[in-house]
């Protein structure tokens, strides 16, 4: 199997930590490709591109640009902090979809981007400074910090650390988050300010959704149900065609058209798959009965 029906295959039936990492790592990769030919060719292509993927801190560019609210979390500019955060991902995601599930990851992730605009957005009304936010940083941190303070006692095993609690892994990745910015802000760029603001709401989301959760309140529970509701408005439902004709005392299905009534469509899948597998006749006269009354 080639690269590409490989890549396509896992954002098609993967789980969502490898769905996040592939469209993180192809975003990226497109950006790139961007630049080059934007340096090439002269143009403005990537200028342009990076101010329409971008989120920025001011109300007033975000609600003509609604749509950089999701974009900016996709993007890196910066090799080292695509891996950086890749990895931080892939390690802290695992563990959020061990403990809980995908629905969790993916709805810590989006919606830790979101309030990763909020502070910047709220701090800019007092002000005239204007930045552009782009990077997968107040996501990332989110899903860490949800991790870490729904388990902060589990251990895991590292290399030269031997067993370390996840609470202290948390830490140390939020203070080697912040380290470089200090030195920014003391350096009196007020601008840089806000990415630290931009990297505080993802924790601080992380945070109020761990602690509330375990407490039996799932803030993001709304997010999860839109999620299913778009997944299944979009998902083609399956036609199941049903017929029966006699032959020696025997009836045969094939496949003809039918619509769901009383009976459980789950039923009726695992029947037909039965009758793929074995045949017609390996099914029980109960199931025989069920697939009948579905064809009328």
């Amino acid at each position: 199997m080639n690269l590409k029906a490989e890549i396509l295959r896992e954002l098609r039936d993967g789980d969502m930590l490898t769905k996040l990492l592939l469209i993180n790592g192809l975003l990226f990769m497109s950006l790139w490709v961007i630049e080059i030919i934007s340096a090439i060719a002269h143009l403005h292509i990537y200028s342009w591109t990076i101010q329409n993927i971008s989120v920025s801190n001011s109300l007033f560019l975000l609600v003509r640009k609604p749509w950089t609210i999701l974009t900016y979390m996709f993007f890196e500019t910066s090799f080292l902090s695509l891996i950086t955060n890749m990895l931080i991902l892939f390690w802290m995601g695992k563990l959020l979809m061990d403990f809980l599930n995908e629905k969790v990851l993916l709805a810590t992730y989006i919606l830790g981007g979101f309030s990763g605009v909020l502070l910047p957005v709220i701090m800019s009304s007092s002000g005239n400074v204007s930045i552009n936010l782009l990077g997968s940083n107040a996501a990332v941190l989110a899903v860490t910090t949800a991790v870490c303070c729904y388990a902060p006692n589990y251990r895991i095993y590292l290399l030269l650390f031997k067993e370390v609690s996840l609470k202290t892994i948390g830490l140390i990745i939020v203070v080697i988050e912040f380290l470089p910015f200090l030195r920014l802000v003391h350096s009196m760029d007020l601008s840089v300010a806000f990415i630290p603001l931009n990297h505080l709401g993802g924790i601080l989301y992380g945070f109020c959704w761990a602690t509330l959760y375990k407490n039996g309140t799932d803030i993001s529970s709304w997010f999860i149900q839109l999620c299913e509701r778009l997944k299944d408005l979009f998902t083609p439902k399956p036609v199941i065609r049903v017929s029966k004709r006699a032959k020696k005392d025997e009836s045969y299905v094939t496949y003809e058209e039918v619509t769901t009534n009383n009976t459980n469509q789950e039923e009726i899948d695992k029947i037909l798959d039965k009758i793929a597998k074995s045949g017609y006749d390996s099914l029980t006269s109960e199931e025989k009965q069920k697939l009948f009354k579905q064809g009328k």
